[in-house]
């Protein structure tokens, strides 16, 4: 089975082999290594291997959403492709032409034959599952009498489907038998073996509810065993807001539901026979690995620490810059997506321990590796082939996404210049010195490239015609005025760089961090704005009428998914000042809208309720940051680098931490690309910021005075009032 359409990464420059011929039994020439090194190509992703692991395609038979960012979720009628089978009953799976795999319950799905998968493919979506289980009537029509696991018309993915010889473990084989189906729906799910040490201990998957299944799956079974979404399940420390193919390298690890090996190498080794039901497997991957001769091997590697996955967790900088610059030596496509998420998370992350000088020369010297000494004529060709060659194609590709990707130009214009010096001296290979050639033209292109000229494709919608309002916040139209702080917010919010958000973890003032502190302060500018307007009216009803204003302006910033302009509304309204105006509030008519708003606002449980919010946001979107901010303080005392003594003195870098910086930071700007497509209204526009910059100079006891004083005046209009009601009036 092939994928049909590969998944495609953002880079644009590939120079890799692939991983199979870096350490192929015999050597290839550098004539005969499939190269393509150009500018405004897709690179090669990780896909392009993973075709020996699509284990079967699947039908899905019932929606399935999970608030998990390592689940995927899913539709009824969708096809998607399984990589991994698990005896937990959890699968990974993928969408072809996707670039996200994450786990799904195998109970919501029905394994396909590759034929059906063809067929169903040619029927219209909403059809699929109709056609499926008319398709599965007609295979079970004649009687049958012997077992239901014997002759079961439910397509099994057959052992040729699995690479390698391997056997999943959700699906034992025993002679002159079909493999169990999987569980469906209406049946109980088979239980794996006992273990005396298993390896995972996952949450049992969801099935789906009984209000789910046609009427004649209900009738066939009297009782069908209710979903659980809400799974029992330690949170992790780090975010999981987005469901991403990197983030499967915590699945286990991260939540804490793993058992801890006693070593990296049990971890290894049942990790190997979990996979294959083969505990010979452990013994021949392991001697095919010390198979691999000494001078092709990591020099740092004892520096480095992984986990069983492989996944850096720490390490020196030799060390690191040493895998970074290293072609991986597997071909599965999670290891492949870790590879891929290192060099992102260090590229992003490089600052924070080391210098752009000090990473460019460690680079640099690694493409000049030297080498080794007493290697015979042979040997010195494998070296070459093996070593050499894809370690200064893979330093050329790292150049290239530091470039493209991580903003070379813009936080380290005089490396620009160096690089240009050290590729001019690129001349052989020839296809080495293409690359070069092609990654100067890529920074001159960048150095003249005006990014303000970019425009969006689609062209904002005309401006809403707004009445003449005379500096009065109440003649103004709340939607208009939602709009127009959508815009202004998303403007300062794009703004924001990665190195900043990263930089808040050791600074909150300063130059390092002004655009991003000039985005929060807007937060505040806004909520002195919205107190002032309502503590500056005397009269009782115009008060009244403001709040219901402002209320309005917040209900509309939440359906445009300004949630940081949402918030600081809410806050105002919500503060002691404005909250103890009872008499105000006895007028307000909105309140019931106001109480389902602030629920988003409750910090409980790291502000759960926002980060649901934002999670389920579609399209243009301005995030309120605040809990993210704090989670990225909160990583810096929760890790850290230390000293090694028997090293001299270097420094063991805590990568984890990096990968936790990483994983916010991508949650917390990843709306930066989508931008509204709003007319800006400049009297509009004027109009707030002249509120914005007048109101926010006022502090704290003003406005606590200015309450007291309009709440004593609140109390007097109401003595007066049951005086009147007293005397008859």
């Amino acid at each position: 089975m092939t994928l049909a359409h590969p998944m495609r990464q953002s880079l644009h420059l590939d120079i890799g082999p692939s991983v199979s011929s870096i350490y192929s039994s015999s050597s290839s020439s550098p004539a005969s290594t499939s190269i393509r090194a150009s500018i405004g190509t897709d690179r090669t992703s990780p896909t392009d291997s993973m075709v020996d692991f699509v284990l079967c395609s699947v039908l899905c038979m019932f929606d399935f959403e999970s608030t998990d960012a390592d689940h995927l979720q899913f539709r009824k009628n969708e096809i998607l492709d399984v990589v991994k089978q698990e005896d937990t009953g959890w699968w990974a799976a993928m969408r072809r032409g996707g670039d996200q795999i994450g786990w799904i319950p195998q109970a919501f799905v029905s394994p396909l034959t590759e034929e059906m998968t063809e067929r169903l493919l040619n029927v219209r979506e909403e059809l699929r599952v109709y056609e499926y289980s008319a398709e599965q009537l007609y295979n079970a029509a004649p009687t049958v009498t012997t077992n239901w696991y014997d002759n079961d018309p439910s397509p099994i993915p057959s052992p040729a489907l699995v690479p390698n010889g391997l056997r999943s473990p959700g699906f034992p084989v025993s002679p002159g038998r079909r493999g169990y189906p999987p569980p469906s729906p209406i049946t109980p799910m088979p239980q794996p073996p006992l273990r005396s040490a298993p390896l995972y201990d996952k949450p049992t998957p969801p099935t789906p509810d009984a209000n789910d299944y046609p009427q004649s799956a209900r009738d066939r079974s009297e009782t069908v065993p209710s979903i659980s979404r809400a799974a029992s399940r330690r949170q992790p420390i780090h975010l999981q807001d987005q469901a991403t193919l990197s983030r499967l390298s915590t699945l286990i690890e991260s939540t804490g539901i793993r058992d801890s090996p006693s070593s990296p190498d049990d971890g290894k080794r049942r990790k190997i026979e979990n996979i294959t039901g083969s505990p010979e497997a452990w013994l021949d991957t392991r001697a095919a690995q010390e198979s691999i001769p000494s001078y092709l091997l990591p020099t740092y590697a004892d520096q480095l620490k992984v986990d069983a996955d492989g996944v850096v967790r720490a390490g020196t900088l030799l060390a690191l810059v040493e895998k970074l610059a290293s072609m991986p030596m597997t071909k599965d496509p999670i290891k492949v997506a870790h590879e891929k998420t290192f060099k992102d998370i260090f590229l992003t992350t490089f600052r924070t321990f080391t210098t752009a000088n000090q990473l460019f020369d460690l680079l640099v010297a690694r493409y000049q590796m030297e080498r080794p000494e007493g290697l015979s004529d042979e040997q010195a060709l494998e070296w070459r082939d093996k070593m050499q060659l894809p370690t200064q194609r893979r330093i050329l590709t790292l150049f290239t996404m530091w470039l493209q990707d991580h903003r070379l130009l813009e936080e380290e214009p005089h490396i620009a210049q160096r690089l240009t010096d050290f590729l001019t001296q690129i001349t052989e290979p020839p296809p080495l010195a293409l690359t070069a050639k092609l990654i100067i033209r890529s920074i001159e292109d960048l150095t003249f490239a005006n990014p303000d000229d970019a425009s969006p494709t689609v062209p904002p919608r005309k401006g809403r015609k707004t009445k003449n309002h005379k500096n009065e916040l109440l003649r103004l139209d709340p939607s208009d005025i939602a709009e127009q702080l959508a815009l202004l917010e998303f403007k300062l919010y794009v703004k924001i760089t990665v190195q900043e958000c990263i930089a808040y973890s050791k600074t909150q003032t300063g130059k390092k961090v002004e655009r991003l502190t000039a985005f929060c302060s807007t937060h505040d500018k806004l909520a002195a704005w919205v107190k002032t307007s309502i503590l500056t009216n005397d009269a009782l009803g115009k008060r009244a009428d403001t709040v219901d204003f402002w209320i309005k302006v917040a209900e509309k910033c939440r359906n445009l998914n300004n949630f940081a302009s949402m918030s600081a509304v809410i806050n105002a309204l919500s503060s002691t000042v404005i909250s103890r105006l009872h008499l105000t509030w006895a007028h307000v008519g909105r309140k019931s809208i106001l109480e389902a708003l602030v629920k988003y606002n409750d910090p409980t449980g790291g502000f759960s309720g926002y980060r649901a919010l934002l999670a389920n946001a579609e399209g243009p979107s301005v995030p309120f940051i605040g809990m993210y901010l704090t989670d990225i303080v909160h990583i810096s005392d929760q890790f850290s680098d230390r000293e090694l003594p028997e090293l001299g003195g270097q420094k063991e870098l805590s990568f984890l931490q990096r990968q936790r910086w990483y994983d916010v930071v991508q949650v917390m700007l990843r709306a930066q690309s989508k931008p509204y497509l709003i007319a800006e209204s400049e009297s509009t526009t004027n109009f707030i910021w002249g509120h914005l910059r007048m109101d926010s100079m006022k502090d704290q006891t003003w406005f606590w005075e200015k309450s007291q004083e309009v709440q004593q005046s609140e109390l007097a209009h109401a003595d007066i009032r049951k005086g009147l009601e007293a005397a008859g009036f």
